[in-house]
C-alpha cells in the first residue's frame, strides 16, 4: 500500500489518541518506511498503553476508524478510512499494553512523534517508538517467522541506528537473536558489529526447533518490543 495512504491513517490515530491522551508508538515495516527506509507495508503496528475495552471505546466509529473484533484480550485490529464506501481501508493492528497476564509497561519507553505527508490530510504527524525498539520489534518477528524483509529491516536499522543499538545491546534478548541466526546465518556479522556475544546466543538457541516453535501468545509482541 502507498506510504502516503498508510500516512493518513497514522495521522489520524495520531489526532484520536492525542485527544484522548493515550500513550502509543508505532513499530514495524510501516515505522522504517516512515524513518526513511525503503519499505512498503500494507499496515500499521503499534502498541498503545490501554485495555481492549479502552482502545474500542476510544476509537471503534471515530474518524473513520472500525474495529475488527477478535477474541484475544491482549490486541484489537481496526479498519481505517475516510472514504465514504471505505474504499483503501488500512489495517491498523493495536497491541494493548494492559490485558490480564501483562508483564510489561510502556512508561519507561521511548517514543517520539515524526512529521509525515499523507495522501488526503496532508501533513501531520505521528507517534513512532525510538528505533532501538523498532529494532527489538524486527528481532523478534525475524526469530518467530520466516519473510526475508525481517532480515533486511534489521540490516537497515543496524547500518543507521548501530551506536544507539550497541550502546543498548544489553536489551535484546539472547534467545531471539539466537533463534533469528539459525534462520538467517548472514546476520552473525550484524550481531557481532553490536558487540554481541553471538556464540552464547547460539547456544541459548541450540535446542529450538525452527519447526516446533510455539504458537503466538498474548503479550509476545509487547514482551519483545517492551521486555
Amino acid at each position: 500500500m502507498r506510504q502516503s495512504r498508510l500516512n493518513d491513517a497514522a495521522i489520524a490515530l495520531d489526532r484520536v489518541l492525542g485527544h484522548a491522551q493515550i500513550r502509543f508508538g508505532i513499530f514495524g515495516g510501516y515505522a522504517i518506511g516512515a524513518l526513511g527506509g525503503n519499505r512498503e507495508s500494507k499496515d500499521i503496528d503499534c502498541v498503545a498503553s490501554v485495555t481492549k475495552q479502552q482502545i474500542i471505546n476510544i476509537l471503534d466509529k471515530k474518524e473513520g476508524f472500525e474495529a475488527v473484533m477478535q477474541s484475544r484480550q491482549d490486541y484489537v485490529a481496526f479498519l481505517w478510512s475516510d472514504k465514504p464506501n471505505r474504499e483503501g481501508a488500512v489495517l491498523v493492528e493495536i497491541f494493548c499494553e494492559q490485558f490480564p497476564g501483562a508483564r510489561y509497561s510502556m512508561r519507561n519507553a521511548e517514543v517520539r512523534p515524526i512529521t509525515i505527508n499523507g495522501e488526503g490530510l496532508g501533513q501531520g504527524s505521528s507517534n513512532f517508538f525510538d528505533p532501538v525498539y523498532i529494532f527489538k520489534g524486527k528481532l523478534r518477528a525475524a526469530a518467530l517467522r520466516k519473510k526475508f524483509h525481517d532480515s533486511a529491516d534489521l540490516r537497515w536499522i543496524e547500518g543507521r541506528y548501530s551506536a544507539q543499538i550497541h550502546e543498548r545491546r544489553s536489551e535484546l534478548s539472547m534467545l531471539y537473536i539466537g533463534i533469528a541466526l539459525k534462520r538467517y546465518p548472514e546476520l552473525d556479522l550484524l550481531f557481532t558489529r553490536l558487540g554481541v556475544d553471538v556464540e552464547a546466543c547460539k547456544k541459548a538457541a541450540n535446542e529450538v526447533d525452527l519447526e516446533k516453535l510455539p504458537a503466538p501468545a498474548p503479550g509476545d509482541v509487547q514482551g519483545g518490543i517492551l521486555g
